[in-house]
């Protein structure tokens, strides 16, 4: 069965690494895929925006425009949905909550943090790692170092044994400073999973409010382009794949929703 990808999922699919990423990838693999023709040019700003924030690198971004161009997605006009996406649309967006309930940032941009944050916790857990193996090759060449400085001193060659001892001595202070670059290494990814909790939490809770503001209004948030990728689904009787969260909860689309698994 076909399925309708928004530039959310293609974007995350061809430039993200993470669990998300991998998800994305899956989809995109797994059947035939649709889109509003208007797509790519949607997906190519993201990377564009991506690399100049430095969330991914020149090449990374070339690489997955070059995949963009290769993708197998048959891509829809505007016309023959523009009733369907005007009655999606003209209801309006949903009342914004009260000032004082508003975010520091708005939804996107909580959501795009976190997955910045979660790529961080990812690169330490990655650093934490090979740090450890080169304190274990260390720890473990310290040891060797001590048994030749004792084996020397028994066969009466002090000399050798305390060109060894210096070389211990050289190894244990590069393990000393390892330890404290993996402890250092810690604290951050401690800090970063914190603060990916807490994002995560601020996320939930952005949601509830405007799917609260949506019952009370009984309009929904959907733009005119969210509309089309909506009315598209419909029309071909599919899903739509989407990172938004948030569009299963507002009112009005008919159709099925394709969504990320929850982080764990």
């Amino acid at each position: 069965m076909t399925l309708v990808v928004d530039a959310s999922v293609v974007v995350a699919a061809l430039a993200s690494a993470d669990a998300t990423g991998q998800w994305a990838e899956s989809v995109l693999a797994g059947q035939p895929l649709a889109a509003p023709h208007l797509m790519p040019a949607e997906a190519a700003s993201i990377l564009h925006r991506a690399e100049l924030a430095g969330e991914i690198s020149a090449d990374t971004a070339s690489l997955a425009h070059a995949d963009l161009g290769r993708l197998r997605v048959e891509y829809f006009p505007y016309d023959p949905f523009a009733d369907r996406i005007w009655e999606l649309r003209s209801q309006g967006p949903a009342a914004p909550p009260h000032p004082a309930e508003t975010l520091d940032y708005s939804y996107e941009q909580q959501v795009e943090m976190l997955r910045k944050v979660r790529r961080g916790v990812a690169d330490c857990d990655t650093s934490s790692k090979r740090v450890e193996l080169q304190m274990t090759a260390l720890a473990e060449s310290s040891g060797e170092l001590e048994r030749r400085a004792d084996q020397a001193r028994a066969a009466g060659q002090p000399g050798l044994a305390q060109e060894s001892l210096a070389k211990k001595n050289a190894v244990e202070a590069e393990l000393g400073e390892l330890r404290n670059q993996y402890q250092s290494i810690r604290q951050q990814a401690d800090r970063l999973t914190a603060a990916s909790q807490r994002l995560q939490a601020k996320i939930t809770d952005f949601s509830r409010r405007q799917q609260q503001a949506g019952e009370r209004t009984g309009r929904p948030g959907l733009s005119s382009y969210q509309a089309w990728y909506v009315a598209l689904a419909e029309f071909l009787g599919a899903k739509l794949a989407t990172l938004d969260t948030r569009l299963p909860l507002m009112p009005g689309p008919r159709c099925g929703f394709c969504l990320p698994p929850p982080p764990a």
